[in-house]
């Protein structure tokens, strides 16, 4: 039996993954196969949002019982050079590709992270790593910080697995920072339907980012999660937040007349969610950090 192969496209980024996730689908028409490669040879540029949802597509995967092959992952291409240093193939593969490998210091590299470790990691190491990059304070940082914790706290509240995947990226040329997680959960429109069936998949994605929206009775972070997200993301920070999750991509963006959102995919398949967070790192407001109270 011919063993079905999925090839990468040459740029891989939040807008690319939607041809991804349409590549996996069709070639999941009867089925997952029981076995797929993964060609990574046209591979030439890859984004966070990339990174993440490749990482998340082959554990999901791996979860329903496909063995993945990755193939052409030896060329000595800037791409996979990349991807070796953020350590996916360590991840994937069990082992570098090259001895030299080792995490960026623009980087926080690809980490699959349980909801037990993930808060004190982003206080530890994600939010101290940014706060050096940019010159800033960890206080300056603090609504950004909150917003990855309640996606943890999603991750928790929704996904069969209690692990997410993350990976984040500072451009210091574009003035950006990439921050992309992910879960092997439902889905947010197979959560959200429960409650509105009706709804398309984009539709339901823009109706879980409504204010005190949740699908849980007493969810953990009270429904403000997404809501809180946009607004600190897109609205006061200027950035893009982007959701891929079913059958569709949703980007929210700053318009002339707000917040606005667009889908950008409706076919195919996304596994999970991934949440594709950019920041402006020109337009994050300097606060002090409080000094440490040492009365007894």
């Amino acid at each position: 039996m011919t063993i079905p192969v999925l090839t990468l496209p040459s740029q891989l980024n939040s807008s690319a993954i939607a041809t991804l996730a349409e590549d996996a689908a069709k070639l999941a028409a009867a089925g997952w196969p029981p076995e797929l490669q993964i060609d990574f040879r046209s591979l030439g540029f890859v984004r966070p949002a990339g990174v993440v949802f490749l990482s998340n597509l082959i554990s999901w995967l791996y979860n329903q019982g496909t063995k993945v092959t990755l193939v052409n992952i030896d060329l000595n291409t800037q791409a996979l050079i990349f991807l070796d240093d953020s350590l996916f193939f360590e991840q994937h593969c069990g082992a570098k590709r090259r001895v030299v490998a080792a995490p960026r210091a623009t980087t926080r590299p690809l980490k699959r992270i349980a909801h037990a470790d993930a808060h004190a990691w982003l206080r530890l190491d994600l939010i101290p790593w940014l706060a050096g990059r940019l010159g800033t304070t960890t206080a300056s940082l603090h609504p950004f910080q909150n917003c990855i914790a309640e996606l943890f706290n999603n991750i928790q509240d929704h996904t069969r697995y209690d692990i997410g995947t993350i990976f984040a990226q500072h451009f210091p040329r574009e003035n950006r920072v990439y921050v992309t997680l992910s879960d092997m959960g439902v889905g947010i429109p197979f959560n959200v339907k429960t409650a509105f069936p009706q709804l398309s998949d984009y539709e339901a994605i823009v109706k879980a980012t409504e204010y005190g929206f949740s699908t849980k009775p007493t969810p953990r972070n009270q429904g403000i999660g997404l809501d809180y997200l946009i607004k600190q993301v897109v609205g006061q920070n200027q950035g893009t937040v982007t959701f891929c999750s079913g059958y569709s991509i949703v980007r929210f963006e700053p318009g002339i007349a707000g917040i606005q959102n667009q889908q950008l995919w409706s076919t195919g398949f996304c596994p999970g969610t991934t949440v594709d967070i950019v920041l402006r790192t020109d337009t994050i407001a300097y606060v002090p950090d409080e000094p440490e109270d040492l009365e007894w």
